[in-house]
């Protein structure tokens, strides 16, 4: 029967393990060799399944193994911060300790017995309440996962400070589930196992609560941070296109008035007063450069070419060179509010970057498109002071919830509508350049 125990809780084990690195393998890279970061994961479970002590090490100085071992095997499966590292080691051995102390109590409730780490490690449930708990653990993963949390934990890791929040309630509750279960103290066995098991109850609910609350917070955070950004997003579309619309009507003004000017050089050239109408063709196109009719033809898009043209003239107040070519062919289900998101998170961006070029005759950005296979290639390329970069942070701004969460939309509007990009480092001329290179699939 113990031999039956042991195969279930390992299977459980590693059920448990194989959802857990998928699961959150949604929000961070997998590295390539993630799979001997899995296998170290493994071995660590199973040593704590081992009921004869190693070198003399007791159940205690095995499960710390995890502490250490956990945090090790993840940073070799995904490549993330180590905020992320420890939350995703503290989330699993915080989770898996308390169902087993859990059932551990329930266990010994029914032996009537107090329960103790000595007394649950070589009894016959020592197995079977791992078993349990990597089994129940599992099934609130995938529960929480599908219908609770969703897809709002990506913005959540992308947060810090609420990271760090976590990381110390896991740690408090933790040492506080230990400290309480290690109880050497005689009492009343039925009173101690009652008390142990709603204690671990209410552990697990109020971490539970707790995540949602956190994981909520910051969702709804982000979409007010999003909220605001697409709002300023369209305030640079109205605004353009009230620009747009007074040199229309300031060119329109100037044709209408034309034909009198063509009436007035007839009855000149009738008159043989050429200096009078070399005077009028040199005031018409004085009037004529006087219009402001500064719309240029960057793209095929009008929308795109509105919000070209407004950091045309962003970049221009800073110095910056500025080129596009942008051809575009869109899907009917790419719907011009994620157009306006893809390109004004990726023009801010560079924008950012061009600031922090110091001499402003090496500001450049430049935008092509070309077609490949079934793909259209947009690159965004411009200067950058290479000192600055750093891919592994989201922004180096303070306020860290309005500002970095760029490069998260881009991927994730790429991602709805089956499309990727690329990222990397160019130098020419002794000059470093962004490289983004956004690939949207053609209908």
């Amino acid at each position: 029967m113990i031999y039956l125990h042991l195969l279930y809780a390992c299977i459980a084990a590693t059920i448990y393990s194989y959802f857990y690195i998928r699961i959150y393998s949604k929000f961070f890279d997998l590295r390539k060799y993630y799979y001997l970061g899995f296998l170290i994961f493994l071995v660590t479970i199973f040593i704590q399944f081992m009921t004869i002590s190693v070198l003399g090490m007791t159940i205690g100085y095995i499960a710390l193994l995890s502490f250490i071992t956990y945090p090790i095997a993840l940073s070799m499966i995904y490549r993330t911060n180590i905020f992320n590292i420890v939350f995703l080691s503290l989330n699993a051995i915080l989770t898996i300790y308390v169902a087993f102390i859990f059932f551990a109590a329930i266990y010994a409730s029914i032996h009537q017995v107090q329960f103790t780490i000595t007394w649950i490690y070589v009894s016959n449930y020592y197995h079977l309440s791992q078993a349990h708990a990597y089994l129940s653990s599992l099934l609130l993963l995938i529960f929480f996962d599908k219908f609770i949390l969703s897809d709002k934990l990506k913005d959540f890791f992308l947060l810090r400070r609420n990271l760090i929040l976590i990381i110390g309630i896991q740690t408090i509750l933790i040492i506080n589930m230990i400290w309480i279960s290690v109880s050497r103290e005689n009492l009343p066995f039925s009173w101690y196992n009652t008390v142990l098991i709603l204690i671990a109850f209410s552990v697990y609910g109020i971490y539970v609560m707790l995540r949602l609350f956190t994981a909520n917070s910051t969702y709804f955070s982000v979409f007010k941070t999003h909220t605001e950004t697409l709002k300023k997003q369209l305030n640079f579309q109205i605004e353009h296109y009230k620009n747009y619309e007074m040199q229309t009507q300031e060119y329109l003004k100037f044709r209408h008035d034309y034909e009198k000017i063509l009436k007035g050089i007839t009855t000149l050239l009738d008159l043989n007063d050429y200096e009078g109408v070399k005077q009028l063709i040199k005031d018409s196109n004085d009037e004529f450069d006087s219009i402001s009719f500064t719309y240029k033809k960057y793209s095929n898009n009008l929308i795109i070419d509105a919000l070209l043209n407004d950091y045309q003239k962003r970049f221009n107040k800073i110095g910056a060179i500025f080129d596009s070519k942008v051809y575009i062919h869109l899907d009917q289900e790419f719907s011009d509010i994620n157009l306006i998101k893809l390109f004004y998170n990726i023009l801010e961006n560079s924008y950012e970057s061009l600031i922090k070029v110091d001499d402003a005759n090496m500001r450049i950005m430049k935008i092509e498109s070309e077609l490949i296979d079934r793909y259209i290639k947009i690159s965004f390329i411009n200067s950058m002071n290479i000192k600055f970069y750093d891919d592994s942070t989201r922004t180096s701004k303070s306020d860290k919830l309005r500002h970095g969460f760029g490069k998260a939309i881009i991927d994730n509007i790429l991602s709805s509508i089956d499309g990727f990009s690329n990222r990397f480092i160019t130098e020419e001329n002794n000059i470093s350049f962004y490289n983004l290179e956004i690939f949207i699939p053609i209908s």
